[in-house]
């Protein structure tokens, strides 16, 4: 009876402390990365698999469809690798990091997140050693920031929006004075780091233009709150296209669409954002793309589709930060036939040498990230402009 006892006793211990040994592996940065006992799919098949999470929707005609046409391209130019998207949606960000993690333990060898809402995740994933054979890149943003190097299997990406914001401000800035307008105005998606950032540029071109013209085009701003909201958006813009402006610049994804429609039953005219929006609108709804003048392209696509390249070439680096801008040729306006049409040739000459002088490094423009520029120093920017003030 007593050896029974002793028997049950050490298969009882024996199985908790095996219970112990799992819990810590899988808790613990410092884990095992054997694929086998991790529960994490080898990648020692010789096929490239990648994987981009978005979170946010599709059809926004801006940000996020241009990071899946990127891919969508990658995965028709090379057939031999798989790419699979994931919409993760922006209804419920608590999704996020579960659906990172089940992505990692599946055989992707590149992961692709966007923005800020994927950093923490990110972070406290590529901590765990069971993904230390995984390459990930983070895009408009940095893994940390000023921390990169910290992170040495992950790649980020930033774009110098602010300088797309300053041709969109020199632009708004033309055509108002052009019209007759007294003001234009920035409509952004979510007050953040990003969206700041093409809102200081915006005022810093608009500011450009009045020292130049002897103007005083003023500027109004406002945050919609998030980038979804589309009919709050066109409640913005319709105060502001009520309030003497003729054209006006918005930043906010998804959102920016109810902004594009108050341009479209106004009759007056926007700068579009990201993508070329006057080409998604083209042919499904002529008046609509009719009255953006241009879009501020962030070429997210095009980057994307380089970074899946360099992985597959052995030359993509990790522990770094990589930012893109006009002189890179990921920032930039969209010269289309409306572009054209709407702006006179002494304007595109005007534009196009402002542009050229932020490639030669003559024009630098002040960032409004809030590393570079103070919360104190964007306000009064904004309210240097503001007609309200």
């Amino acid at each position: 009876m007593f050896k029974k006892i002793t028997a049950l006793l050490l298969a009882l211990l024996m199985t908790a402390a095996l219970a112990v040994s799992l819990v810590s592996c899988d808790d613990d940065p410092a884990g095992p990365s054997d694929p086998s006992s991790s529960g994490v799919a080898s990648l020692d098949d010789g096929k490239f698999r990648v994987a981009l999470l978005i979170n946010g929707d599709l059809g926004d005609m801006s940000f996020w469809d241009s990071a899946n046409e990127g891919m969508l391209r990658f995965q028709a130019d090379h057939p031999e690798a798989e790419v699979k998207i994931v919409e993760m949606g922006s209804s419920d960000a608590t999704v996020y990091e579960s659906l990172l993690a089940k992505t990692a333990a599946e055989a992707y060898d590149l992961i692709i997140v966007g923005t800020t809402d994927m950093r923490e995740p990110l972070q406290r994933l590529v901590k765990k050693s069971k993904y230390a054979d995984r390459r990930f890149v983070i895009f408009d943003t940095e893994i940390k920031d000023g921390k990169a190097a910290d992170y040495p299997t992950v790649h980020s990406i930033m774009f110098s929006q602010n300088e797309g914001g300053y041709l969109a401000g020199v632009l708004a800035g033309l055509l108002s004075l052009e019209s007759g307008a007294a003001n234009t105005a920035f409509i952004g998606g979510a007050a953040n780091d990003i969206i700041n950032d093409f809102a200081s540029g915006f005022m810093q071109g608009v500011e450009a233009v009045n020292a130049d013209k002897s103007s005083s085009i003023g500027a109004y701003h406002a945050f919609i709150g998030d980038f979804v909201d589309s009919p709050k958006g066109k409640s913005l813009a319709q105060a502001y296209y009520n309030n003497d402006v003729s054209i006006l610049f918005a930043a906010a994804s998804q959102a920016g669409i109810g902004c594009i429609e108050a341009a479209k039953l106004g009759g007056k005219t926007i700068i579009g954002v990201d993508s070329d929006q006057y080409a998604y609108y083209k042919d499904s709804d002529p008046d609509k793309a009719a009255v953006i003048v241009t879009s501020i392209e962030k070429r997210v696509g095009d980057t994307l589709y380089e970074a899946c390249e360099k992985f597959m070439t052995g030359t993509l680096t990790y522990g770094d930060l990589e930012v893109l801008g006009v002189a890179d040729g990921k920032i930039g306006y969209a010269d289309n036939e409306n572009f054209r049409a709407l702006v006179s040739e002494e304007n595109r000459a005007y534009l196009a040498d402002v542009a050229a002088k932020i490639v030669s490094g003559e024009l630098t423009v002040q960032s409004g990230l809030k590393r570079y520029t103070s919360s104190a120093d964007l306000n009064a920017l904004f309210d240097r402009l503001d007609p309200s003030k």
